[in-house]
Parts: structure tokens; sequence; C-alpha cells
């Protein structure tokens, strides 16, 4: 029985010992790993090494990094991408984006804007016009968007939302090519006065505006400007240069003086 009962309490302390050095085993890997982690953390090895930002045309890297409130400061591991896409897709600029964490602590940001049109006064303030008829407030953040679209003014409701409709499939580089658009009067059809970043003057209805899309090519071809300025027919969807209105407003004068003179 003595013997017995010495093979059982030496079991069981043997079990209890056991159950210690396992206990211990594990604390062991626990504190390692808070450590290893609290080592890691604590470096600048677990922070974001650089972000890039591709596929914008209208809106800064710059503004849109501080939109995705991402720096170099935060983690790599604690960037979770679809929280930083959510973040950007609230401005009413970014039609959808996808953010990706790659290798050698690098996030890649790909954005995807809507088009943007022009920028007008509209109720006492400038917007910026999308391509679906959204407008956003300009201020002293984003004021730096009027540089990449034309400057709309003295066209009906009716025409801006002609405009919006046919500027739509336009290139975004013709879009930024345009410095002004204005309601000209004087031209009964070709009624819209394009102010071209190039010095040039381009004459149309809304409906001729997607005649821009060859407006490079017909800058570079024989149709130059050194008769005046462009003209864009909507219906036969013709192109031509001529005397600009303002020139044939002065040569109709001078016929007058001189008819005056001969009488």
């Amino acid at each position: 029985m003595n013997a017995l009962f010495h093979i059982r309490r030496n079991k069981k302390i043997t079990d209890r010992n056991q159950k210690i050095r396992n206990v211990c085993f594990v604390l062991s890997i626990i504190l390692s790993l808070v450590l290893i982690g609290f080592l890691y953390f604590s470096s600048d090895v677990s922070k974001i090494y650089r972000i890039t930002v591709e596929g914008n045309r209208y809106l800064s890297d710059e503004d849109i990094v501080a939109k995705s409130t991402l720096n170099t400061e935060n983690r790599f591991l604690a960037v979770f991408p679809f929280s930083i896409e959510k973040k950007l897709k609230e401005d009413p600029l970014i039609a959808g984006c996808k953010v990706s964490k790659l290798n050698n602590r690098l996030v890649q940001i790909f954005v995807e804007e809507k088009k943007a049109i022009a920028y007008m006064y509209e109720n006492g303030a400038y917007v910026l016009v999308l391509d679906d008829d959204t407008r956003i407030p300009l201020s002293g953040d984003n004021l730096y968007l009027i540089s990449k679209v034309p400057f709309l003014e003295g066209c009906t409701i009716e025409d801006v939302i002609l405009i919006e409709k046919n500027l739509k499939d336009c290139d975004y580089r013709i879009i930024n090519e345009i410095s002004e658009i204005h309601y000209y009067p004087q031209l009964k059809y070709q009624y819209l006065e394009l102010i071209m970043r190039d010095g040039n003057y381009i004459f149309t209805s809304p409906y001729g505006l997607n005649i821009l899309n060859h407006y490079f090519d017909m800058r570079s071809s024989h149709l130059s400007t050194d008769e005046g300025c462009y003209y864009f027919e909507d219906i036969s969807g013709n192109a031509y240069t001529s005397a600009c209105p303002w020139e044939e407003a002065e040569e109709a004068v001078q016929e007058e003086i001189v008819e005056e003179d001969e009488e």
C-alpha cells in the first residue's frame, strides 16, 4: 500500500510540475511576443514608408492623402484599406478608389474621379460643376481646382445642362485647354465663345462642343487661325476658320465710313 501511495503521490507531483512547466512555457511565449510587438511598434520599421497616389487629375496628391487621414507616422499593420476607401468616397469629386498595402511598407491609393466641366459663380458663391450636375463649393482649401477647368459665365440653366452633356465625352486635356466659356449674343447660332489657353477663340453652340475632341488635330493641321477664329457647326459637324466677330464688325464700320465719305 505504501508503495502504491508513493507512486500516486509522485505522479501527482510530476503532473503538477509538468503543468507548471507548460504554463511557464506558454507565458514565456506570450511575454516574448509582447516584447517583440512592443519593440516593433515602438520603432520606425513598423511605420508606413511611403504613400503613393494614382489616377487623380483634379485633386492633388497632398489633398487626397490628407482626406485619407494617412501619414508616415501611422503603423503599416494598423492600416485597414476598406476604412480608408470609405473615407475617400465621401468626397463628392471621387467616384471610386482602391487602397492597397504593398511590399516594403508602401500604401498605394488609386482614385477614380468624376469629370469636372467648369466652374461658375452661382447663388453668390463659386462652385465646381461636375458632369453629373453636382456642384462642389470652392473655397480656400480647394480653390486650386479652378486651374483645371474653364470659367463658365452668362449662360442660362438650360445651356449649362447642354454644356455639361456635350463636354462629358470630351477628353480631360481638351477641357483643361479651355480657359473661359461665355455667352456671345452677337451670334445667333454659334453663341458660345470659348477662349482657349493657347490664345485661340472658338464659336459654337452647346451641341457643337463634341467637335472639341479634334481640336489638337485641327490646330496642328492646315486649319490654322491665321484667318481669325474657329467656328464649329453643330448640325454638319464642320469646323472652319474665318474672321472673328469683332473683326467683321470693324470691317462693317469701316465700310460705312467709306460709303459716307463717297456720298
